[in-house]
């Protein structure tokens, strides 16, 4: 027989287990459109970029399920994010898909499971430069990032119009923050950029618009949600989570754009009226269809057209759409 210190004790310990246990669960019980708060138990690492058409993660602790925390961690580069997602440093990026795909094409494991954002993208000139067409910019020194989205814009934009990239005009390596100075000082005449290097060089005066390059067969195509073969293979039910919450953030950012460009000026302290400018030349998405596989198809051949990579993907691995296919809409949003 037990002595009654011992069945005392149990039955104080069995207390404290229970309140213990009462006060987890309180703690998980949050509302499930904030986020998750010191009762965490699953931390999720997504990788993203300093810009405004790749902020969806930080609206994704709006929508995050209770014990599910995200950490946001900006880099400084599409290839960063996609390194990073494929070595397990992060567990999802949002990137661009220029930089999955040319990694895809390598071997790298990078699955794009939903897009993020199309657009983001501008061909400005210098005032004074007596450029307002495409036809313009025949002879001109452009601006541009090789292997960029913007890079292959440039060129079948300027194919449209019967000018080779390689022989009627001067391409010259301009980072994309240092577009909208180049462009000022005169070193170029005009660039093909991302936001908000276009909005920046127009809004300071330094520039006029020459076209948003869209009418092109690779279309808006741009920044996509993507994670590893071994996420997936490991854990589909945070892959799941994961693109579930991302389109319902998506959809959040695109009722409440007034909301979304203030959050990004608070975090990276951009100019308002730029950022107010380059947001309306952003279109948020997050659905993958057969017409935006078939733009990424273009983008592949242009990439190996201009020897950025030496073959073309698998596409049919490169996207992963089970997630994205399985979000529920309602009204056309995700719910």
């Amino acid at each position: 027989m037990k002595h009654p210190t011992t069945r005392l004790t149990a039955l104080i310990l069995g207390s404290c287990a229970a309140i213990a246990l009462l006060a987890a669960l309180a703690g998980c019980g949050s509302d499930s459109n904030s986020s998750a708060g010191d009762g965490a138990t699953k931390t999720v690492k997504v990788a993203t970029l300093r810009q405004p058409h790749l902020f969806a993660p930080d609206f994704y602790a709006r929508f995050a399920p209770p014990g599910v925390k995200v950490e946001v961690i900006p880099l400084e580069n599409s290839t960063e994010i996609k390194s990073a997602v494929v070595t397990g440093s992060a567990d999802f990026g949002v990137t661009g898909i220029t930089s999955a795909l040319q990694g895809a094409a390598q071997g790298e494991p990078f699955r794009v499971l939903a897009s993020a954002a199309d657009g983001g993208s501008a061909i400005v000139a210098g005032k004074a430069r007596n450029i307002s067409t495409v036809a313009d910019l025949r002879g001109k020194k452009i601006g541009y990032v090789p292997g960029s989205a913007q890079d292959i814009l440039l060129r079948l934009t300027l194919r449209a119009k019967g000018i080779d990239a390689d022989k009627d005009v001067t391409l010259v390596k301009v980072g994309f923050s240092d577009m909208a100075n180049a462009v000022g000082r005169g070193d170029i005449d005009a660039f093909s950029g991302a936001e908000t290097g276009p909005s920046d060089a127009l809004v300071a005066g330094k520039a006029v618009l020459v076209t948003h390059p869209y009418d092109t067969e690779m279309a808006k195509i741009n920044i996509v949600l993507g994670t590893s073969q071994k996420m997936i293979d490991e854990d589909p039910e945070l892959v799941q989570m994961i693109v579930d919450t991302h389109a319902k953030a998506t959809d959040y950012m695109i009722a409440n754009k007034a909301q979304w460009a203030a959050a990004v000026v608070k975090k990276y302290s951009f100019a308002k009226e730029s950022l107010d400018m380059a947001i309306e030349n952003i279109e948020l998405r997050w659905s993958v269809d057969d017409a935006y596989t078939q733009q990424a198809a273009v983008l592949g051949a242009q990439l190996k057209a201009v020897k950025q990579i030496r073959k073309e993907p698998d596409y049919t691995a490169f996207f992963n759409r089970t997630f994205v296919d399985k979000v529920q809409v309602e009204g056309g949003e995700a719910k």
